[in-house]
């Protein structure tokens, strides 16, 4: 889980680049590509399926659970990842989960350079992103550099992966703190991927909240997570579901947690076929997911943290820098997948924001505490202002992927970000594989002179 995709053929060979998988005429699997369009992918931002015709991904592999303390597994973890970087380069959003690998990127570096690069994005509030961050390295006294980058001016094509489409929201700016990040010297840019899903408190846990921290610690997590999601009758909803067989809880589950996705459709930019194949595979995929949880008995706040962590895509690097996060090292997936769910709670922090990451403040240390963020910075308006950006994508459309009219119209970010990262990725495939046989109802990618060298799996 904390590598890049591996793949195999049909013989069960396996490698990191599906090209040395996909035979001498490389076939783009259209199919494939729809699928990342479909409700479940598109939301939940992960490659159902591998993008060439003949290719298979290797399910990844997770680490047994194994209960320890996490902020020495989180050490170990950002050790290893800088243990080789004389330059250790650190994504600071300016929230709980980067600034805890900041410190201990500083921690581990015992004299060595760190860079912090940020994003000076305008949340939804109308604060700046990078007001924060410096706000937390003037008030810790943290010895790091910081390089800010301008969204509308930083910018730089990312490094084109054969796995399949990028699914980061800002691709060029992401390339432009890695272009920036090989010019400082950096041989790591670490993250704070991950975070939210592994360590955030899952839904419909006032029973697990209850059993770990006691009854008014419950009754404050209840108070915490009223205004969001299926809120207090949510949870009271999950206390009754307790009762039920198993496959009906998990089915009350789906419904009251992803009403969206009980009968999903795939959206109108795809053209018939490709909108009708990604609507069959997502109901079918929402089939399986509740017939998991159904077959291991999951309470819905179980169920909700294992949906927040699975599947989970790992993003290739967007330059030539290595890029990790030390929340997805192997070291602390299984210290935190032991970790009981009501301890990801902790009734005695200051707000709501901190009481729901209290393992993430555990990373941190005590004398931080006053100076933290008490609430998350939220940036729709600026993925929102990015996605309108995209208004064509004449690679899809000519492949027969997309339907020109219905994207013309179209106006849900989510969806548009994903457009763009298709038309890229095809962009991509154009110029890496010349080979590819121009076969558009297979959705053959079509000859083009070389003009780069294919990143081996990303």
């Amino acid at each position: 889980m904390s590598l890049l995709p591996l793949f195999q053929d049909g013989a069960g060979l396996k490698s990191a680049d599906p090209l040395a998988l996909a035979g001498p005429t490389p076939v783009v699997d259209l199919e494939a590509l729809a699928l990342l369009l479909a409700p479940p992918a598109l939301l939940g931002e992960f490659v159902p399926r591998a993008p060439w015709k003949g290719v298979e991904r290797v399910p990844a592999e997770v680490p047994q659970p194994v209960p320890g303390p996490l902020p020495q597994a989180f050490a170990r973890a950002v050790a290893a990842l800088t243990a080789d970087a004389e330059t250790v380069g650190v994504l600071a959003s300016g929230g709980l989960d980067s600034l805890a690998v900041l410190m201990h990127a500083l921690r581990a570096a015992r004299g060595r350079t760190v860079v912090a690069f940020t994003t000076d994005l305008t949340d939804d509030a109308g604060g700046s992103a990078a007001a924060v961050v410096r706000r937390l390295l003037a008030d810790l006294e943290l010895p790091a550099e910081l390089v800010v980058l301008d969204p509308d001016r930083d910018r730089a094509e990312p490094v084109w992966s054969a796995a399949g489409p990028r699914l980061d929201a800002l691709p060029e700016v992401n390339a432009a703190a890695a272009l920036r990040a090989a010019e400082r010297g950096c041989s790591v840019l670490l993250s704070g991927d991950g975070a939210d899903e592994l360590l955030g408190v899952p839904r419909f846990a006032t029973a697990a909240v209850a059993a770990r921290r006691g009854v008014r610690a419950a009754a404050r997590y209840a108070a915490d997570v009223a205004g969001s999601g299926p809120g207090l009758p949510g949870e009271a909803a999950a206390a009754m579901a307790r009762l039920l067989p198993a496959s009906l809880r998990a089915r009350a589950y789906w419904a009251a947690n992803w009403p969206a996705w009980c009968t999903p459709q795939a959206p109108a930019v795809l053209t018939g076929p490709y909108r009708e194949a990604a609507t069959t595979w997502a109901r079918r995929w929402v089939d399986d997911q509740v017939a998991a949880h159904t077959a291991a008995r999951r309470s819905w706040a179980q169920a909700d943290a294992h949906d927040a962590v699975f599947p989970r895509e790992v993003i290739p690097p967007a330059g030539d820098v290595r890029e990790a996060s030390p929340f997805l090292h192997e070291a602390f997936l299984a210290a935190a997948l032991a970790l009981p769910l009501g301890d990801r709670y902790h009734p005695g922090l200051p707000s709501a924001y901190l009481r729901c990451k209290a393992q993430v403040v555990r990373l941190l240390p005590r004398e931080a505490l006053p100076v933290l963020p008490r609430r998350k910075q939220y940036f729709t308006r600026a993925l929102a202002r990015q996605a309108g950006a995209t208004a064509v994508a004449p690679r899809c459309v000519e492949a027969g992927l997309l339907d020109a009219a219905a994207l013309a119209v179209e106006d849900d970010p989510a969806v548009l970000l994903v457009v763009a990262a298709l038309e890229r990725w095809l962009a991509g495939a154009e110029k890496t594989a010349p080979s590819a046989e121009p076969a558009p109802c297979l959705g053959a990618v079509r000859p083009r002179p070389r003009v780069g060298v294919l990143r081996g799996g990303g």
